[in-house]
């Protein structure tokens, strides 16, 4: 080992600044001739200079010098990087009096990368027996031929180290998305390293190739320290000319637009069966109409527009909102006219945001476009006003919003016989016209004023009068209620004063020994949260926390509500959806910091409050955050409320933080769906899963800042919480507008490098009678993982006495039979059938990683106990809490 005696005899060589013992006479690391010491010849040979002692490898071969022990590690290499990282090198170049060598050994042992590790050693000893590493690529040049468009395929590339030591370095695919490295399916960009020789599968993606008139060209560029090389990959995909018709034979979209333009009645035909879509697939081309198909001389001018040769209209719309009115049972039609006063074709289409409105398929006709609605079925909701939104888009983009109603009228006898046909019809509502309002309607080119839309006229014109007496009355009625909701909206159960306090639990923090915040909470513009660490610098930004959410105001976490089957996000004002109260500080005294807010959704008279507050967790310290949600129905009728939230887990700079999760012995890396009773009590991330590679097994492991989510046995004060339904951990989803359900991925897909996290917590939706209200809670905070000497142990925050639960046994390093033994103090006893001491199992990789062991515990009477646990020796300790209610005591 390298002492401070060993430190303070060295001299320094002038020509490379390196440290020697004060007794050399020539530099140990290039050989010449120290200050004082001028002999005649050349640098001593240093590589092959003796050892006092032979350094001898686990196979039994002695290195007698540096040039030895250089081939011996390069020959062997595995057994030479076990060597360096249990610090058997550095002992061994201290006792030789190779002060800077032994200091170059203790780094190289801390590097992340084993291999990189040694190599970084190995360019340090003064041996020149080892050549630099030197790349050579077979082949530079690939010629794939003649490819179809969808038809995938693969080749290998042959690395090969036609010098020594580790040869490291990276390859990228520019200009050819049609290619991917590595296992299928591959990436754009894969690292490497090897000291002999590597081959690399390059997958050809069919469905990435285009075809054109000249071949494909790609280009693999391979840097490394062994020198930069760039890989040409090429392919010829003919082009496909048009099959038939008026387009036959085009080779490219301006062809077809020509053959257009001289026969554009014949070429609507195959636009409108969708063949021109089909032909740009077939030659892997993107099809540049978004929108469903048009018909006749608006499909032809579709495809103008979408390449650009032609300018659109600007585009009127009939109506700009629809209130519609009808009994339970009973079928409505109606129709959206988009005109144009230019002389060119109008095209459009529509979609509905509810399942009640259906969009029939549009009608061209010159400059006007018809978009046939309906409701097949009013929903059997009397006395309720549904709400809905119609998209409308039209040439060149241009959108409208409809703001739709639906007035669900008095009773429908399910039994009484079907009304006739001309009874139908004279029972169509008229779609009447309120003045637009911005709010509700996005229209991107100015809109005229909308016609009121007709009724369908009887065939019966002698009776017209008195066909038309229902829809009459009908009118009067749907504008009575119109009035009456302009004058008197629905009023929301509006909280009195500063009742915020209502959900402000008399907690008792008097017996805290610190008072101040461990975290901090910020909100965005429309109330997400955020949380980080005050104490604990960003290692990204040292001015800020450390952040435990991925935005440090919560912009990508998401919280979404159900009711009645349709989905909205919580704070985002849309329709009649609105901020009854916004957020809030609590008028409480320290240390009480929380803040709530009131989303109302009055369309339904539901109102959700989301209460945040920091509160005290498992470390006995405010570290924790109670997120409580309550949805109140005010309304005269029953309504079926959910929940979601979604949280975009991030530690530090760890996007991808893995889960632990009591009775698992992995940690939860890819996803996975809990429902019902399976959701966990709570689950756990984790900054630093396990320890660094290389650390000795004796070292003490750092698992960095552990969070902690509370999901269920929540105890609120006079409070009956609804548990989750279900608990989804995956990958993010990418869009912080995610709506209630997507489908998961895994955290860390196989061709990333890094993984990122996240975690939906669900409550399904449930029946509120009016004046019924819904409690729904989680916690997210700090939790305690004392490692001590790489064993742990893991408690709930707290259990209620008389219950049973699992207490979890961390073992780092562990090996296959280990036993741990799990010491009970008086008021806590193993649950039936359960042993004191478990048995590691299932280590693929012994001495490495980190293992689970679980035991099921029953509480007993309320206080605080100390447990034990015991391994080979080592020892871990933790404390649990036993007491009436499960969270705040």
């Amino acid at each position: 080992m390298v002492t401070d005696r060993h430190k303070a005899m060295v001299q320094t060589c002038t020509k490379c600044s390196r440290a020697n013992p004060t007794e050399a006479v020539y530099c140990y690391f290039d050989g010449f001739a120290l200050a004082g010491h001028n002999r005649q010849g050349g640098p001593v040979a240093v590589g092959a200079q003796a050892f006092t002692n032979a350094f001898v490898f686990p196979n039994g071969r002695a290195c007698r010098s540096f040039n030895e022990l250089a081939l011996a590690c390069q020959e062997d290499w595995s057994a030479a990087c076990d060597l360096l990282h249990q610090g058997y090198l550095e002992t061994f170049l201290g006792g030789v009096g190779r002060i800077d060598l032994a200091f170059a050994a203790k780094e190289a042992a801390k590097f992340p990368d084993r291999d990189r590790g040694l190599d970084q050693l190995l360019t340090k000893l003064p041996s020149d027996v080892l050549a630099e590493p030197r790349l050579r690529i077979d082949p530079l040049e690939v010629s794939l031929g003649v490819r179809k468009v969808g038809d995938d395929s693969s080749f290998e590339m042959h690395l090969e180290n036609q010098g020594a030591r580790l040869l490291y370095g990276s390859i990228t695919c520019t200009d050819g998305v049609w290619l991917a490295l590595g296992e299928a399916p591959g990436a754009a960009e894969k690292h490497f390293q090897f000291t002999h020789e590597l081959t690399v599968p390059v997958h050809v993606r069919g469905d990435r190739l285009r075809a054109n008139n000249k071949p494909l060209e790609a280009r693999l560029i391979v840097e490394s320290n062994g020198g930069t090389f760039t890989v040409v990959v090429r392919a010829e995909v003919p082009v496909k000319p048009f099959p038939s018709g008026s387009l036959a034979g085009a080779k490219s979209p301006r062809q077809i637009a020509e053959k257009c333009q001289a026969s554009p009645k014949e070429s609507a035909p195959l636009f409108e069966a969708g063949e021109v879509e089909k032909w740009y697939e077939v030659n892997g081309w993107t099809y540049p109409v978004k929108v469903p198909a048009a018909s006749g001389l608006a499909a032809v001018q579709q495809f103008f527009e979408a390449l650009g040769v032609t300018k659109p209209p600007k585009v009127d719309i009939s109506q700009r909102e629809i209130v519609l009115s009808g009994e339970p049972g009973q079928q409505l039609r109606l129709s959206l006219e988009v005109t144009s006063q230019e002389k060119r074709p109008v095209y459009a289409h529509a979609v509905s945001n509810v399942p009640w409105l259906e969009v029939g398929r549009p009608k061209f006709n010159g400059r006007v476009a018809t978009i046939n609605l309906a409701v097949p079925t009013v929903p059997n909701r009397p006395g309720e006003t549904l709400n809905g939104q119609l998209t409308v888009q039209a040439n060149g983009n241009q959108r409208f919003v409809v703001p739709v109603t639906l007035g669900v009228t008095g009773g429908f006898d399910f039994n009484a016989p079907a009304p006739v046909d001309e009874e139908i019809k004279a029972l169509e509502p008229v779609a009447t016209k309120r003045p637009p309002s911005r709010a509700h309607v996005e229209v991107e080119e100015p809109v005229a004023a909308a016609p009121v839309a007709r009724a369908r006229r009887s065939k019966n014109d002698s009776n017209v009068f008195l066909h038309a007496m229902p829809a009459l009355a009908l009118m009067v009625a749907v504008l009575g209620v119109v009035i009456f909701d302009f004058a008197f909206p629905p009023k929301a159960a509006v909280l009195k004063g500063d009742d915020l306090s209502a959900d402000a639990w008399q907690l008792d923090l008097s017996g805290l020994k610190d008072k101040k915040p461990v975290l901090g909470v910020s909100f965005s513009s429309d109330n997400r949260f955020g949380v980080v660490m005050l104490a604990s610098a960003d290692p990204e930004n040292k001015a800020r926390g450390k952040k435990l959410t991925a935005d440090a105001q919560g912009a990508t976490n998401n919280t979404r509500v159900k009711i009645g089957g349709y989905d909205y996000q919580y704070g985002k004002i849309i329709g009649q959806n609105r901020w009854q109260r916004d957020r809030k500080r609590f008028k409480l005294k320290e240390p009480r910091h929380g803040w709530a807010s009131d989303f109302d959704f009055s369309g339904e008279q539901v109102v959700v409050r989301q209460h945040v507050e920091i509160v005290p967790g498992t470390t006995g310290l405010l570290d924790t955050i109670l997120v409580y949600y309550r949805a109140k129905n005010y309304g005269t009728i029953p309504r079926k409320v959910g929940l979601r939230v979604m949280l975009d887990t991030y530690i530090g700079n760890n996007d991808g933080v893995p889960f632990a999760i009591d009775g698992r012995s992995k940690l939860v890396d890819t996803m996975e769906d809990f429902d019902g009773k399976d959701v966990p009590v709570y689950i756990e991330a984790i900054e630093n899963p396990a320890p660094e590679k290389g650390k000795g097994k004796d070292e003490k492991y750092d698992p960095g800042t552990t969070v902690r989510m509370g999901l269920r046995g929540l105890g609120l004060p006079n409070i009956e919480l609804d548990e989750p339904s279900r608990l989804r951990i995956c990958r993010y989803p990418g869009n912080p507008e995610i709506g209630w359900d997507w489908k998961p991925q895994p955290i860390k897909p196989p061709d990333e490098e890094s993984g990122d996290s996240c975690v939906a917590i669900y409550w399904d939706e449930k029946e509120l009678q009016p004046g019924e209200t819904r409690h729904m809670a989680f916690t997210y905070g700090l939790s305690k993982l004392e490692v001590g000497d790489l064993l742990a142990l893991r408690v709930p925050a707290a259990v209620q006495p008389g219950r049973e639960f699992v207490v979890t046994g961390i073992v780092w390093n562990p090996k296959n039979g280990q036993k741990v033994k799990l010491e009970l103090p008086e008021g806590l006893s193993f649950a039936s059938g359960e042993k004191a001491e478990q048995e590691v199992k299932d280590v693929k990789d012994a001495g490495r990683g980190q293992a689970r062991v679980f035991w099921r515990v029953r509480a007993g009477g309320q206080g605080t106990s100390q447990i034990n646990a015991t391994s080979g020796g080592k020892k871990a300790t933790q404390s649990v809490q036993v007491k009436g209610s499960s969270f705040f005591g």
